[in-house]
């Protein structure tokens, strides 16, 4: 029984102080992720929504979506007077390989001032190049419904991987309905 006794003691310090450990550095590096987390997404907004000078957060319901994509978080775009310019809209349409992460910027008239993938678990090489400038900037200017060439829209897909393309499109879409509806309904 000793035998076991004593390794089962050491064993325990060892965790305890392990557990000690992470916590300390969980609560030392909390603020700056908060901090890192919100510098990206005002770059993001800044990027999708250049001519604002700030942004408002806007409430939305429990499990909002559009034509079944999620639509994460909205911030209302204002000029520097506090007047608003338009909406960026966090939406979560569905790629190849998972969701994917998509802020997109739209004017008060329903046309796209631009798009940023903040995060995606594509294809490397393939699907994973709609984060590149040549694949977001071709949406600038474009409204609802966004669609890829071999669907009769306007965007070109990336080559061999049409599934993240059209799951761009659709998130582009969903933004600018969104943000139409909003718009037109609730101000």
């Amino acid at each position: 029984m000793k035998q076991i006794t004593k390794p089962m003691i050491i064993l325990g310090v060892i965790c305890i102080v392990c557990a000690g450990l992470l916590g300390i550095v969980e609560s030392v590096t909390r603020e700056p992720i908060r901090i890192q987390n919100e510098a990206t997404a005002n770059a993001g907004m800044q990027k999708v929504a250049p001519d604002a000078a700030s942004f408002e957060a806007v409430e939305l319901e429990e499990g909002e979506n559009v034509d079944g994509i999620e639509v994460a978080s909205v911030n209302k775009a204002l000029d520097a007077s506090g007047a608003a310019i338009g909406y960026v809209v966090e939406v979560l349409p569905s790629g190849f390989g998972g969701t994917i992460d998509l802020m997109v910027g739209v004017d008060l008239d329903g046309a796209v001032t631009g798009i940023s993938v903040l995060s995606l678990s594509e294809s490397p090489g393939l699907g994973a190049r709609a984060t590149e400038d040549w694949f977001q900037d071709q949406f600038v200017g474009m409204t609802s419904p966004v669609a890829v060439q071999k669907d009769g829209g306007q965007v070109e897909s990336i080559t061999s991987a049409t599934i993240t393309s059209r799951a761009v499109s659709n998130g582009v879409t969903a933004a600018i309905d969104w943000a139409v509806d909003y718009a037109g309904g609730a101000n």
